[in-house]
């Protein structure tokens, strides 16, 4: 029986995560090579190794397709939108008329 109890994952063993960042695939091979965390590179090494892939980060994003917030200008239409969003608010008001006064 083992010691410690075995991490929960979201994913079963079978599947693999074929989009990884460059700081997984960096760490696995951490992992596979050098016994990492149990035992660790020199400082200088792990240092040279970590901005590495750092600039291997900026490169992916920059190969990224940017994303460009596009700014809406119809005040009409956010107008009409709220006046919606508050009907459909006031429709679950309840008026109870049957109370006597």
């Amino acid at each position: 029986m083992p010691l410690t109890q075995a991490r929960f994952s979201w994913h079963p063993e079978s599947v693999t995560v074929s989009d990884s960042t460059p700081l997984q695939k960096t760490l696995r091979w951490l992992a596979a090579n050098t016994r990492f965390p149990a035992a660790r590179l020199p400082a200088r090494a792990e240092i040279l190794l970590l901005i590495s892939t750092a600039a291997e980060e900026e490169q992916v994003a920059l190969q990224r397709s940017p994303r460009f917030l596009i700014e809406r200008n119809d005040k009409a239409s956010d107008s009409s939108l709220r006046a919606y969003a508050m009907n459909r608010s006031l429709a679950h008001y309840v008026c109870n008329n049957g109370q006597k006064t």
